[in-house]
């Protein structure tokens, strides 16, 4: 078998390999960190961080569904300074990229996180349009291109050199007019995808299992979905951090294919905190069986009928 190359490029950032832990099942590293050293991954997207501390939403906010789980954790975080003056220099001092993953509820508040993270010295930022828009009577910015590209725009008009990656939601009727919209806007790379809403009901009782009712559902179950949605964004040409779903190699290896140039793995890590370590050697398997001088040769090499 060959010796594939590791190492992947995202929006001109190099990845020493394309696995990524997603934002929202990695904490800031801090717990992860005890099972192995940071510098294995590729990168880590941070916990989702607001312009100010939140406590998130009441318990329960996590249930269990048949190959996945759903959460309503809402946002829960120190808020962006804290962030930068306690928890970014601990990530600094792995060799591992760091990406900050941030949620606002005005464009203006998206710019002035993006600013305080570039000078900070993150080294890129995941834009999470699908928060309410407190402007727009509380519609989420990703379900309507005007108001995701309105966010872009502003991520884009205050990172600096950093490059900017949007996170588009499944929950809407045509994914690529949201990625062409924020392409148009000036994003750099999109990730993709986020969860996907839904509702578990106790029968007995007759009450939502989670507190506030609805959650995003991620886990295996949605691996499909993701990876139907990465290869139809991939036609916009901006590069792709595909999610979903992903626990395996094989899982990974399909998002790549679809399009994606690097993976996150994200909901795997509550069950194995492992996960992204083995993602990352199954997936040199698989490119060394097929005989690829690298890894990156996988992206976009899908063959449909």
């Amino acid at each position: 078998m060959s010796n594939p190359a590791m190492s992947v490029q995202l929006a001109g950032m190099e990845l020493k390999n394309p696995v990524v832990v997603a934002s929202g099942t990695f904490g800031f590293g801090r717990e992860y960190g005890q099972f192995y050293d940071l510098s294995e991954l590729g990168a880590i997207c941070v916990k989702g961080l607001t312009a100010a501390p939140r406590e998130g939403n009441p318990p329960p906010r996590i249930a269990e569904t048949p190959m996945g789980i759903l959460n309503s954790v809402g946002l829960q975080n120190p808020g962006v300074d804290a962030f930068i003056s306690t928890e970014l220099p601990f990530l600094h001092r792995y060799d591992v990229k760091v990406i900050a993953n941030i949620s606002g509820n005005t464009p203006e508040e998206y710019g002035e996180m993006c600013q305080k993270l570039s000078s900070a010295g993150v080294d890129m930022i995941e834009v999470n349009i699908s928060c309410p828009n407190v402007k727009a009577g509380g519609l989420a910015y990703g379900t309507r291109p005007d108001l995701a590209a309105e966010v872009t725009r502003m991520a884009k008009d205050h990172a600096g050199k950093i490059p900017v990656m949007v996170k588009l939601s499944p929950n809407v009727t045509d994914v690529t007019e949201i990625a062409r919209a924020v392409a148009d806007a000036g994003a750099d790379a999109l990730s993709l995808i986020n969860t996907l809403r839904g509702m578990r009901i106790d029968v007995s009782s007759r009450r939502p299992i989670l507190k506030m009712n609805t959650g995003g559902l991620s886990g295996p179950a949605v691996l499909p979905i993701a990876v139907r949605m990465v290869w139809e964004v991939a036609s916009i040409g901006l590069p792709i951090l595909g999610m979903g779903g992903v626990s395996d190699g094989d899982g990974a290896a399909q998002l790549m294919l679809a399009g994606a140039s690097a993976v996150a793995v994200g909901t795997a890590c509550f069950v194995d905190p492992y996960a992204p370590i083995k993602v990352r050697d199954e997936l040199r398997d698989i490119a060394a069986r097929q005989g690829l001088d690298g890894v990156s040769q996988l992206t976009g090499a899908l063959r449909p009928w």
